[in-house]
């Protein structure tokens, strides 16, 4: 009984994986949060975009961390091969004392409304990650900044790039340690960011000329209240399908997207193999009609 129970509430559950076939061998594929090796990826936009190919993937979106210039890549890429590459981002914001992350989708590549708005994200990133690396330093456990961009590459650097940095250095066992003990929430060297609401990202989104989805809002809380505050600044969907949300999350979050007229979207939320867990690009399987539906609104078709 025991077992049935985990799988009945598994993300890999019998209905997912029935539904992911009928997907799979009939009908398009979507995933749409995926991250590049311009944020905490492993993979380029171009390899990306080939997994997805290989793996009948029809529709996909480079969902970087506060970033978008792996986006172009990942459309030419695209193109080659079959695989509709949405225009993407995923904005960290604040939310009271949670994180919240909001997904956008459909702006132009090239808007500068957005351009700009994701620079000035990278650079209080960059901020942040300095006086990271400095209170590591105060409590003993000293990485250098410079590898840490280093890892970072051309992407907008984080706290999982300090977490990679802090285990090649030796300073922690994992990844998750890293979090757990010294830059997770409340921990000794944990830096609040440079403060951004939600609603901030939703403005971004909607005045670059894109759509604004609150991502996994499985992990929240308190994901009604949230959902019920961002439906009055705008929210135009819910990430209902997540590599992570149980089916009971996920019923609830279709139900509440169903009562207030919100796209849902769904994606395995894609890093390559680096992080706390590694999920697969198109794992995640979302019924066809609420795929449609939610390109059909983010491509305004």
């Amino acid at each position: 009984m025991t077992l049935i129970l985990k799988i009945l509430n598994s993300p890999f559950s019998i209905l997912y994986s029935v539904t992911n076939l009928y997907n799979r061998f009939i009908m398009p594929i979507i995933d749409l949060h995926i991250h590049s090796s311009y944020s905490d990826g492993t993979l380029s936009p171009g390899e990306i975009v080939g997994l997805a190919a290989a793996n009948g993937v029809k529709y996909i979106a480079i969902t970087d961390h506060d970033e978008v210039a792996g986006v172009g890549e990942a459309i030419a890429a695209g193109a080659l091969c079959g695989v509709y590459v949405i225009t993407g981002v995923e904005i960290n914001t604040d939310y009271g004392r949670q994180e919240v992350h909001i997904l956008g989708y459909g702006f132009p590549v090239d808007s500068p409304i957005m351009l700009t708005g994701v620079q000035e994200r990278k650079e209080a990133r960059i901020v942040r990650i300095k006086k990271m690396v400095e209170r590591l330093g105060q409590i003993g456990k000293p990485v250098e900044l410079e590898r840490v961009l280093a890892i970072a590459g051309h992407g907008s650097a984080g706290r999982p790039h300090l977490a990679k940095a802090l285990y090649e250095a030796g300073q922690v066992r994992s990844y998750n340690e890293a979090f757990d003990k010294y830059i997770g929430y409340g921990c000794p060297a944990y830096i609040p960011r440079t403060v951004f609401t939600a609603e901030d990202a939703i403005k971004l989104i909607h005045a670059a000329g894109g759509v604004a989805v609150l991502a996994h809002p499985g992990k929240l809380s308190d994901p009604h209240r949230v959902i019920m505050t961002l439906i009055n600044a705008g929210l135009d969907g819910i990430e209902a399908f997540h590599f992570d949300h149980s089916i009971k999350e996920c019923n609830k979050m279709l139900k509440l997207a169903k009562r207030h007229g919100l796209i849902c979207t769904g994606g395995s939320d894609y890093h390559g193999s680096f992080g706390p867990r590694v999920s697969e690009i198109g794992s995640v399987a979302v019924p066809d009609d609420l795929a449609f539906e939610a390109i059909r609104r983010i491509l305004r078709k």
